[in-house]
């Protein structure tokens, strides 16, 4: 006779009763889940009863605590799909040949009625456009000269001190000195590029990676080489040192690395705190210089703000280069670069480029720094962030043939797409264009043909015209 089953203990009943509501989406990712005593008063429980179905919720991936805050559904409780293979990219460092598809794409931007899902930008939603709109007026009355004259090449001295301030929460001691403003992250790429590597160099990058930053290296007369990066945790660092090996064997050393550890894009990878450590150790070995792309730095999902390269032992060789386009503002064109030893070089690169980048939006949002807006700001974002992702990422889920791939980003909003073998990614974006649907194909994350099976979404918004969106995409891989 079987022994008699155990009775299920009462923990795990609240726990499972939440679960159900999980996964029957009455909580989406992102959301709050009831306070621990809300929920015991629900269920006729104690507080301690709750506590420990939230922790075998937790255990289970489901849903996480915050500081303070409580308990939220994880960005992907839901989701059924897999992630993305690994690629091996090419040997050989290339130049980037999807000038004319991107410049084409630039031009569909303004087309009426399109459903924009290919570039990468925050949700107007969200951003705090009214209070910049009053502090770009109050900037212009109280500081008129400043605000509509030409600032020093390195930039006013108030957005600086602020960046230099916020620096500290991504661990890295910065001085406002060291600190040139650009316009966008994009400039402080392509300065920090001409300052630390000779024309005809070669610079190694991730693989998928984001078309701006092979699009700053072809520009700086220079070759990408492609790196395999993991989904989750981010550039493989055996495949970058036993590349760096090979290259310097052959006569053709890496002069430099190009690399976003924190939410890189297209992935949303984020390295560990272990693997920015070592990858600093490499490049001290190899005497490669690390270029740091952190424009999602400040939008993870869940737990405190990465820290960057320069946070760690050997960081101070580290060019950081970031830009508030991602976050708050993508028209202000303010970035900025923190050089070290090159510092002079990029300041006079900047000089002669651009004079000095426009002087209006650094005073405004500086200000809006100052005033700790910025903060409660991405609170904000980050929630309906993680949320959006979910949600996008279930849809596909729901939609696309079952051979779909997803990655699962910790951070950031795009999500990177793997097809069934039998949809290519430029036909999809045709026939896609055609229905006023905008997506990117994979062809552009790289110098080769090796992601044709892939796309990339944005999925900064969500609303019911982007499911059907999303729902015909799927439709569409179908056929």
């Amino acid at each position: 006779m079987a022994s008699p089953r155990p009775e299920t203990k009462l923990y795990e009943q609240i726990a499972a009763r939440v679960r159900g509501m999980i996964l029957d989406r009455i909580y989406r990712p992102g959301d709050r889940l009831p306070s621990v005593r809300e929920l015991s008063r629900q269920s006729g429980v104690s507080v301690t009863t709750v506590l420990d179905a939230y922790r075998l919720l937790e255990d289970q991936g489901l849903i996480h605590p915050r500081p303070q805050s409580g308990y939220y559904v994880h960005a992907y409780a839901n989701v059924q799909s897999a992630e993305p293979v690994l690629k091996a990219p090419a040997t050989s460092p290339a130049h980037f040949t999807r000038d004319e598809m991107l410049q084409s794409m630039t031009h569909e931007v303004d087309r009426p009625g399109l459903i924009e899902l290919a570039f990468a930008n925050p949700n107007p939603d969200l951003l705090p456009l009214a209070k910049l709109a009053r502090l770009v007026s109050t900037v212009a009355r109280e500081h008129p000269e400043a605000s509509y004259g030409y600032g020093p090449p390195s930039g006013h001295r108030a957005i600086r001190e602020q960046i230099a301030q916020r620096a500290f929460a991504a661990g890295a001691v910065i001085s406002p000195d060291e600190v040139v403003i650009t316009m966008g992250c994009q400039e402080a790429m392509c300065l920090a590029l001409r300052a630390v590597c000779k024309p005809g160099g070669v610079v190694a990058v991730e693989s998928p990676c984001h078309y701006g930053v092979l699009q700053a290296i072809h520009l700086a007369g220079l070759r990408s080489l492609e790196i395999v990066t993991r989904t989750r945790e981010g550039i493989s660092l055996d495949a970058l040192e036993r590349t760096l090996i090979e290259q310097r064997e052959l006569g053709s050393p890496v002069e430099a690395c190009l690399v976003s550890p924190n939410f890189q894009n297209p992935l949303g990878s984020s390295m560990s705190d272990d693997d920015k450590r070592e990858l600093n150790e490499i490049a001290n070995r190899h005497d490669l210089v690390l270029i740091e792309d952190d424009v999602y730095g400040d939008l993870a999902f869940e737990g405190g703000r990465p820290k960057v390269l320069r946070a760690f032992e050997g960081g101070e060789n580290v060019v950081l280069c970031s830009s508030f386009s991602k976050t708050i503002a993508p028209g202000y064109r303010v970035g900025w670069v923190v050089a070290g030893k090159w510092h002079t070089q990029i300041e006079r690169l900047k000089h002669s480029f651009t004079i000095s980048a426009p002087s209006l939006p650094q005073l405004v949002i500086a200000d809006f720094l100052t005033n700790g807006g910025y903060d409660q700001y991405l609170r904000r974002a980050r929630k309906a962030y993680a949320s959006n992702v979910g949600r996008m990422s279930e849809a596909i889920a729901r939609y696309f043939p079952p051979e779909t791939r997803v990655t699962r980003p910790s951070g950031g909003y795009v999500l990177w797409v793997q097809l069934p073998d039998h949809v290519d990614s430029v036909t999809l974006y045709t026939r896609a264009l055609e229905q006023n649907i905008f997506i990117s194909p994979g062809v552009l994350f790289s110098t080769d043909d090796g992601y044709r099976r892939f796309i990339r979404l944005s999925a900064s918004r969500w609303s019911p015209e982007i499911e059907g969106a999303i729902a015909k995409l799927g439709k569409m891989a179908h056929q």
